[in-house]
């Protein structure tokens, strides 16, 4: 154990050279693989010397924890609640009221460390001003001010901007923090529900509270108020839920049961341009919202994009798509050849010029239905510069598996090109940072999903509680640590935590970069046998490759073979 095993590295050979090989075969344009294990689309954990599940070796295992709301909070007295409207039930639509819930779960007394946690709930947006959410303590927003209690004991943190003058014991005492306005004033249209994926970690911030904080306690409160009414049925697809992604460690196979079936259902408002920083095509590129005041004369496209929140699981083998569909109105000016960009994948009409395309462009569709659907698309719209609302299919124009790997993605960029780059943008569909109104295409994303809900192990001696550390022989210990289960994990754009095992207590370092590990992270001394690194600053949608470092107390050092994830767009 005191050596990585050389059946890992062979395979790391291997995947190294089949990703050559590809780069070679495409003339090096464009990223275009199939995300590699440690990203969202694949088990997190990568096998570092452990060798497969439930050999008896210790493992990283991310578990997921999906806690249904129980009740309204009836031990809380209208004194109690944050807001001063009516008190309403889940379900019951109203304004100028607020929706109080409550969450109960068994929080795991050891061998557990909390990764995520997010509050997933079914609400609308109206195109006012004001809204407020108390989570656990923590009163955010920007209620009005007459709509915030001050009388409330429940309060700790007052961390919200006032619509209207607090003073006295309804003054905020922190920073404000309009998050959860935020959220739905540049993702969702307004007047449609939507599942609201809130990091709770996001709703604290300005406090000086972790998300441990609030949620090991095995208890969670929450109030929606103003006109954020809470959408619920009797059956478990639509009421609020706590998600909770974690992590354990097990010398054998997790006990795990499915979920009930949960439905998510988001109308997406867009946001102009591309969310990697790079154009699909060479030439003029404009926004949706002014495309169509530009008449269509040389070559141009215009680009928008979208946040689509899937649920954060540890699998996606029980999410299923059933709706995704883009609404645009488009103005087609003449009979040239039009071309359509998706997270890098491109269609085109027969005579399209593709030298037009940038390196963002990965690869050309060549499938037979995929390019039928898009002339069949096309062509019904007139080619006389004349208004015409179209229906975006998204799982016609990918299989449902290749649309969940680039929704996965974390943003789904489109490029349109030729004469259709004409975006008429009509109705508003959200009310964005107070009141300035997004017009344009929206995407309408509905479907369900199930998890793999798995049990903790009672493990008192886990690494994830510091482990046992015994006395240091260094005149014996001559090798260094072990390392194994590296565990690529909660990936965005910008960042990712990588997370080990050792044999021993050892310190901690990462080595990263984009062409090779380049860049380290500052050394944690912390003799431990469980390591977390967060890496950030990272560029969004590229391969990074990376390995770990340790050394134990007798400065006997181990680097990891390297390793790949890439990052979100």
């Amino acid at each position: 154990m005191k050596k990585i095993k050389n059946t890992f590295k062979y395979k790391i050979l291997i995947t190294i050279e089949l990703m050559l090989i590809y780069f070679l075969m495409s003339g090096c344009k464009g990223q275009a693989l199939d995300l590699y294990s440690g990203s969202y689309l694949g088990d997190p954990t990568i096998e570092d010397g452990g060798g497969s599940r439930g050999d008896g070796s210790a493992q990283i295992y991310t578990v997921t924890t999906i806690v249904e709301a129980t009740n309204e909070i009836p031990s809380w007295t209208a004194t109690d609640l944050p807001f001063t409207g009516p008190r309403r039930s889940l379900g019951v639509t109203a304004t100028d009221s607020q929706w109080p819930f409550e969450f109960n779960y068994s929080y795991p007394a050891n061998n557990y460390n909390l990764g995520d946690a997010r509050l997933l709930l079914v609400t609308a947006r109206d195109n006012s001003d004001t809204e407020g959410i108390f989570v656990d303590g923590v009163f955010t927003g920007r209620p009005p001010a007459s709509f915030v209690s001050g009388v409330s004991s429940k309060i700790t943190h007052r961390n919200y901007s006032c619509s209207g003058t607090c003073s006295g014991a309804t003054a905020p005492t922190g920073t404000a923090n309009t998050f959860f306005m935020d959220w739905a004033l540049t993702h969702y249209k307004i007047g449609t529900q939507n599942t609201f994926d809130l990091n709770i970690a996001s709703l604290l911030t300005s406090t000086p509270l972790a998300i441990s904080d609030v949620i090991s306690d095995g208890v969670f409160r929450v109030v929606t108020g103003d006109d954020a009414f809470v959408e619920t049925t009797t059956a478990s697809a639509t009421k609020p839920l706590l998600i909770l992604e974690g992590y354990t460690v097990s010398n054998a196979a997790l006990t795990c049961t499915t979920s009930p079936v949960y439905k998510y259902k988001n109308t997406y408002i867009h946001n102009d341009g591309n969310s990697i920083l790079q154009s699909a095509f060479s030439g003029t590129v404009l926004s949706p919202f002014n495309s169509s005041s530009s008449p269509y004369s040389t070559f141009r496209t215009v680009e928008f994009y979208y946040d689509p929140k899937l649920p954060k699981l540890s699998s996606y083998d029980g999410l299923n798509i059933s709706k995704a569909e883009i609404t645009l109105q488009i103005k087609r000016s003449g009979t040239g050849a039009t071309a359509i960009v998706v997270n890098g994948i491109g269609i085109d009409q027969a005579g399209f010029d593709r030298s037009l395309a940038t390196s963002a462009v990965e690869s050309w569709s060549s499938t037979t239905a995929t390019i039928d659907y898009w002339n069949s698309l096309v062509n019904a719209v007139p080619s006389t510069n004349t208004q015409t609302t179209v229906t975006l299919n998204l799982l016609s124009l990918f299989t449902e598996s290749k649309l969940k790997e680039i929704l996965l993605q974390g943003k789904l960029n489109i490029a349109l090109a030729g004469p259709v780059a004409t975006i008429y943008g009509q109705g508003q569909t959200s009310s964005r940072t107070y009141g300035v109104s997004v017009n344009g295409p929206e995407f309408i994303l509905e479907g369900n999903y199930t998890a793999q809900l798995c049990q903790v192990p009672d493990d008192p001696n886990s690494p994830l509680n510091g482990g046992v550390i015994g006395p240091i022989n260094c005149v014996a210990d001559l090798s260094g640590p072990a390392i194994s289960s590296i565990n690529v994990s909660q990936i965005t754009a910008t960042s990712a935590r990588i997370q080990w095992l050792t044999s021993e207590p050892a310190s901690s370092l990462v080595g990263y970069g984009v062409s090779g590990p380049t860049t380290a992270t500052p050394l944690n001394a912390t003799s431990q046998t469980f390591h977390s690194v967060d890496l950030t600053g990272l560029s969004p949608y590229k391969y990074y490759q990376f390995n770990v470092q340790s050394s134990d107390g007798c400065t006997n050092q181990t680097t990891s073979n390297t390793n790949v994830f890439r990052t979100q767009r």
